[in-house]
C-alpha cells in the first residue's frame, strides 16, 4: 500500500499524465500506418478477430474501420506514402523510448538514428507478432469452441488475452526502459500496467454497452470512447514504467540509445 501510496504522488506531482497525453497522440499517428505496412506484408488480415475481447470489446468498431481503409490503401500506396507512413509509424516508439528516459530519470544522448533504426525495427516485429497472434487465435479459438463448452472456452481466451497483454506490457517496457534491465526488472511494473488495462477495459465495455454514448456525442461517438480509451491504456502503461523506475530497476547506466 505505502508503494501504491508513493506511486500515485510520485505520478501526480510530476504530472505524468503529459508524457501518456503525447503518447497518445504518437500511438494515434502509428495506428493507420502500422496497418498499411501489415496489409503490404502479411496481406488481409481481419483484425477484427483480434481486437474482438476483453480488453478491445469497445473499440473493435473503430480499429476495423480503421484496417479497412488501411488495406484499401495499401493497394495504390506508391512509394512516397510507403517511406512517409514507415516513418510515421515508428513514432511511437521513439517517443516511448524518450518517455522513459524522462521517467527514468536518465540522461539523453545527442542524435537518435540509433533508436529510429530500433523503433522502425519494432515495428516490423508488432506486425509479424499480430500476424501470427491473429492466426494462432482464429485457429485455437474454433478448436476450442469445438470440444469445450461455451463457458469453459471463454475463460481460456481470457487467460489467452491476458497473456498476450502481458506480453505487450513487457515488451513496450523493456523498450521504454533506458537503462540494462532484463524482464524481472520491468515484470511488476507489467503485471501492474496489465491489471490497469483489464480494469479500465472491463468498464469501458460496461460503459459503451449501457450509457450509449452515440446519445450525447452523436456520430463522434466511436472517435471519442476511442480516444478516452488510449489514453486511459498509455496513462496504464506510463503507471508501470514508474512503478519499474521507483523500486525495481536501481542501477543506473548509461542509455542504450
Amino acid at each position: 500500500m505505502k508503494k501504491l501510496i508513493a506511486l500515485y504522488r510520485h505520478f501526480s506531482d510530476k504530472r505524468y499524465s503529459t508524457i501518456a497525453g503525447t503518447l497518445v497522440y504518437f500511438l494515434l499517428m502509428s495506428i493507420a500506418p502500422t496497418l498499411l505496412w501489415m496489409a503490404l506484408i502479411v496481406g488481409r488480415i481481419d483484425i477484427g478477430n483480434f481486437v474482438s475481447g476483453t480488453m478491445f470489446d469497445a473499440i473493435e468498431p473503430f480499429i476495423s474501420y480503421l484496417n479497412k481503409a488501411a488495406q484499401e490503401a495499401a493497394s495504390g500506396a506508391g512509394i512516397v506514402l510507403l517511406v512517409t507512413s514507415l516513418y510515421s509509424s515508428a513514432n511511437f516508439f521513439y517517443h516511448l523510448r524518450r518517455s522513459g528516459e524522462i521517467i527514468y530519470d536518465c540522461e539523453r544522448k545527442r542524435g537518435g538514428f540509433r533508436l529510429r533504426v530500433a523503433s522502425v525495427a519494432s515495428v516490423l516485429i508488432t506486425i509479424i507478432i499480430v500476424a501470427v497472434g491473429v492466426a494462432f487465435l482464429i485457429v485455437g479459438r474454433n478448436f476450442i469452441h469445438s470440444v469445450l463448452p461455451d463457458r469453459a472456452a471463454e475463460c481460456i481466451r481470457l487467460i489467452v488475452t491476458v497473456c498476450i497483454a502481458l506480453f505487450a506490457a513487457l515488451m513496450l517496457n523493456l523498450f521504454a526502459c533506458p537503462v540494462k534491465t532484463d524482464l524481472c526488472g520491468v515484470l511488476s511494473g507489467s503485471l501492474l500496467t496489465v491489471l490497469l488495462w483489464l480494469v479500465f477495459a472491463s468498464g469501458f465495455t460496461l460503459y459503451t454497452k449501457y450509457a450509449d454514448p452515440s446519445k450525447l456525442y452523436g456520430a463522434a461517438a466511436a472517435i471519442i470512447v476511442f480516444l478516452l480509451w488510449c489514453y486511459l491504456m498509455i496513462n496504464s502503461l506510463v503507471v508501470g514504467m514508474i512503478y519499474n523506475s521507483l523500486f525495481i530497476v536501481k542501477r543506473r547506466v548509461s542509455p542504450l540509445y
